[in-house]
């Protein structure tokens, strides 16, 4: 099925009992698409459009899109932010110094990080938006989420789907190499981000939806069989990538979650980020820190199925456990954001003994059937090392400039980013996340 048939109705006879739904409309991956921008805004019945680009997008493909809109007739305004943007208070702040209060859509000309503050800024204003994308570098274009960050704390908020995504092939296929490897990497890490829902199901009795993890499934595998294509650039391969992190977007959606499309890779991702921006570090691509999280995460699977589990121990460690040094911990880890994550323990009780001791009796009486999931859903560390070397995206921390002492933090603390059950709590679970934090 292509994605178009896979918006047009809503799902309803899903085993899972839920009926899955997207509000996305309309998706347009072909060799200039970007032309078809006046045709979707008529479509869709807008006519006063406020576009956001920055830099980078604007010559790429915002003068083309104004000069579409104007020649169509369309009522149009927009911002091109300068400088590096960012997801955050001041990329918001800055849309928000020029916003059209009276624009009925808005228009994203860009990827991620334009993407996230559009997506946010649609759900707080109570307006559609729409993207003309410029790299096939994350999954985020058709979330339910905007990924920001919030007072230095990597947050994700509920937001709106947009109504229509147009990828032209023209612009994506000639996008850095960097970028295509990053998309590329997002994805993969799919892979691991089901691995650890399918986990959580099993221990927390946590929702999970085996219709929309074969989804993803099957747009991880079609990625990975086209790494060669990729890094030829060919149009279709750079499709397949594209229609594989829009269905990451549907999929979230379907499930009413990040869950299918994100999980300790991710966080890893995260923390390091936060940490870069903390540090006033280069920024890193997201999906370039996902892929090298994705091998973390997988070689850590991989050295816990060699690695006899004493639950008695187990139990010990968790009933030991130091409240007050692992906030001093914490307050190193995160800094400023360290007040996000106490908010967060204070509901979630990650780390809490009782509801450990719950978890713990879950993990030994399905530890068997636990190690089966981690075997069957995960490829080897070795296989995602080589997709990526193919695409020659990096598969090491080293080589993202992540010293070993970032890696260790981030394995030690990147769980308490998000109330979500993954390998990294798994091992705290087991009394085994400092050993293997090295």
């Amino acid at each position: 099925m292509t994605i178009a048939e896979r918006i047009e109705k809503d799902i309803v006879s899903c085993p899972c009992g839920r009926l899955h739904h997207t509000s996305l409309k309309i998706v347009e991956i072909s060799a200039g698409a970007r032309e078809k921008l006046p045709e979707v805004l008529e479509k869709l019945q807008y006519g006063r459009v406020f576009w956001i680009a920055d830099e980078n997008t604007w010559p790429i493909l915002g003068e083309k899109a104004v000069a579409l809109m104007r020649q169509a007739g369309i009522q149009e305004s927009g911002v091109v932010l300068p400088g590096d943007v960012h997801a955050d208070e001041l990329g918001v702040g800055r849309v928000m110094m020029h916003i059209d209060r009276t624009a009925d859509v808005l228009l994203a000309i860009g990827s991620g990080t334009i993407n996230d503050i559009a997506k946010f800024l649609s759900s707080r204003l109570f307006i559609s938006y729409i993207v003309l994308a410029t790299a096939p570098s994350m999954d985020g274009f058709a979330s339910s989420v905007a990924a920001m960050t919030t007072d230095q704390m990597k947050t994700t908020y509920e937001a709106h789907v947009p109504e229509a995504i147009l990828a032209d092939l023209d612009v994506l296929s000639q996008a850095p190499m960097e970028m295509i490897a990053a998309g590329a990497a997002d994805v993969l890490g799919k892979f691991n981000a089901l691995c650890d829902w399918k986990i959580s199901s099993l221990i927390n009795g946590e929702y999970y939806c085996e219709m929309i993890a074969d989804l993803m499934r099957e747009a991880v595998e079609k990625v990975a069989a086209s790494a060669p294509g990729l890094q030829k650039r060919e149009p279709a391969a750079i499709a397949g990538l594209t229609e594989a992190l829009i269905l990451s977007g549907v999929a979230m959606s379907f499930a009413g979650n990040s869950r299918p499309a994100s999980g300790s890779e991710h966080h890893l991702s995260h923390f390091w980020e936060m940490r870069f921006l903390r540090e006033r570090r280069r920024p890193l691509l997201h999906g370039t820190k996902v892929g090298v999280g994705t091998v973390l995460s997988i070689r850590m699977a991989e050295k816990l199925l060699d690695t006899p589990v004493d639950f008695a121990k187990a139990a010990e460690h968790a009933k030991n456990f130091d409240r007050e040094q692992w906030a001093e911990l914490v307050k190193k880890g995160y800094g400023p954001a360290a007040e996000g994550v106490f908010a967060l323990e204070r509901t979630a009780k990650k780390n809490d003994p009782a509801e450990h001791a719950k978890r713990l009796t879950v993990i030994q009486s399905r530890w068997e059937e636990l190690k089966t999931v981690m075997r069957e859903n995960l490829p080897s560390s070795e296989k995602v090392m080589e997709l990526l070397r193919t695409l020659g995206g990096p598969v090491s921390p080293e080589e993202i400039g992540v010293e070993p002492s970032l890696v260790k933090e981030a394995v030690l603390l990147a769980k308490e980013l998000r109330n979500r059950y993954t390998i990294l709590q798994l091992l705290w679970d087991l009394g085994l996340l400092e050993e293997f934090a090295g």
